[in-house]
């Protein structure tokens, strides 16, 4: 029995790794539930979420930004990729607004380059509650944007405001 249990618990492991997850984010005061594609490399902090393919074409972070400090946490979204050497083709800069899931998003996106050549950018702002965000950073090779558009449509339509009960 003991030889049969020790190759159960590695399967289960392995399944466990390669399964979609889902986080209720920020940790201390969740606004949203984020659901990420299976097998993605996650890494959660406090205020920070971290999710990059397997094959590491598509990263995207998200964290918590107040609806007062949009265009601080966009500057220091900037400042980020400045620091990775991405350079953004500000002439290619759209900007689209809508609903998803029932929350306000303002997105910009920008193609560019990096250290590997051509790169698609964006920072997605959702407006989740009146005062509360989430801003995302999404930095991506098109040749990966176009191999885990799947994933990455299932990503952000997976983002859901996570209500709150009347006080």
């Amino acid at each position: 029995m003991k030889k049969l249990l020790l190759p159960m618990i590695a399967f289960a492991a392995m399944v466990a790794t390669v399964t979609a997850g889902e986080y209720k984010f920020p940790k201390n005061k969740p606004l949203a539930t984020i659901t990420t594609p299976s097998g993605w490399k996650v890494e959660e902090e406090d205020d920070s979420l971290d999710v990059t393919s397997k094959d590491d074409e598509i990263y995207i972070n998200i964290e918590p930004t107040d609806t007062e400090s949009v265009e601080g946490a966009i500057q220091e979204s900037m400042g980020y990729l400045k620091k990775n050497k991405v350079k953004l083709d500000t002439a290619s800069m759209k900007k689209t607004e809508g609903k998803l899931n029932g929350m306000d998003v303002v997105d910009l996106s920008f193609d560019g380059t990096d250290a590997d050549g051509a790169c698609k950018v964006s920072i997605t702002i959702l407006a989740v509650t009146k005062d509360k965000g989430l801003i995302v950073l999404y930095w991506a090779s098109p040749e990966g944007e176009k191999k885990h558009r799947k994933e990455i449509d299932e990503l952000v339509h997976g983002v859901k405001p996570i209500k709150k009960s009347e006080d």
